[in-house]
């Protein structure tokens, strides 16, 4: 037999057996838009519409209300919104899906810029920036970590750090790579989100020189007043020369390995036409670096004249 009980105006407790809350007409008192009433039989909950009972449940004692997961097995064959093909779409509401569709998760984004080549035989005190996208990302912390060793903490989402670290060529980590890199990494940790790095290197040679000079001035003194360059081993192409009576000269670390062509001004092999010897450097830190300096073999004069040297 059914029983309505009504404990606060507008909120019912269904007592019956078998008998929905759409078949009950005897309610006690007027049914307004917006009231409730529980089966305590079934746990289920239902709000008065203005002309029905919608059932509004979760689950609320234990048994299933009203079923709005939208659960799959196959992925998606198209992307559609924030789901990438090949998603499989196991959400527990619609409303879940949809917001999965419309509204994905932007994850952050963050960067750490400068410039990394420096010339060996300096002390560098390195600066950089660093910034961050945040999108949809809450920031817990933010650190610079120097060689995987955290060096100081940052505050905001962009900035300048500038490091107080004294970096040489003879300090990293890794000596006898190549380039002798120290690594830098930004480090942000998220509340809502996995962590993010990104890294630079600092890394160290040493120069390379060109320029003109006469023979008997072939020397580690002159052809440091030549133009100088610090960079890694590549190509150099297309190198300006301007000699009056005097030899090509291009010197570099002995470190990087013999040339294999140089062309001239026109597109020539002309590697035949110089003659390489090792010299001795010193540097600014009063280490020495062996270089492989190549001087053509006949005087000339020239302006603006371009030779290219390849490795």
């Amino acid at each position: 037999m059914k029983h309505i009980r009504s404990s606060v105006k507008g909120v019912f407790i269904l007592e019956n057996v078998g008998v929905p809350v759409s078949q009950v007409t005897d309610f006690g008192e007027t049914i307004v838009v917006g009231s409730l009433c529980v089966d305590t039989i079934s746990g289920e909950l239902y709000i008065f519409k203005g002309t029905n009972w919608i059932n509004i449940s979760g689950n609320l004692n234990g048994t299933s209300g009203l079923d709005t997961s939208y659960i799959r097995t196959e992925p998606t064959k198209a992307p559609l919104g924030g789901l990438v093909q090949g998603t499989i779409p196991n959400y527990g509401t619609v409303q879940e899906l949809f917001d999965a569709v419309f509204y994905p998760f932007v994850v952050s984004t963050i960067s750490l810029l400068s410039s990394s080549i420096h010339e060996k035989g300096l002390v560098v005190n390195k600066s950089m920036n660093y910034s961050i996208v945040l999108n949809d990302g809450i920031v817990n912390t933010r650190q610079i970590l120097l060689n995987s060793v955290v060096e100081s903490s940052v505050v905001g989402i962009s900035g300048t750090y500038n490091s107080p670290s004294n970096l040489q060529w003879s300090n990293s980590p890794t000596p006898l790579v190549l380039y002798y890199p120290h690594s830098y990494t930004f480090r942000v940790n998220f509340t809502n989100s996995a962590q993010l790095n990104t890294n630079i290197l600092v890394e160290f040679a040493a120069p390379t020189y060109y320029g003109a000079l006469d023979i008997v001035d072939v020397n580690e003194v002159n052809i440091k007043t030549l133009t100088k360059v610090v960079r890694k081993k590549s190509n150099h192409s297309n190198l300006l020369f301007n000699p009056t009576l005097e030899r090509y000269v291009y010197a570099y670390p002995a470190i990087y390995g013999d040339l294999i062509i140089i062309f001239d001004n026109s597109g020539f092999d002309v590697t035949a036409s110089f003659n390489k010897s090792v010299i001795t450097f010193t540097l600014d830190d009063l280490s020495s670096e062996s270089y492989n300096v190549y001087v053509s073999n006949i005087d000339t004069t020239q302006v603006n004249f371009k030779n290219s040297f390849n490795f």
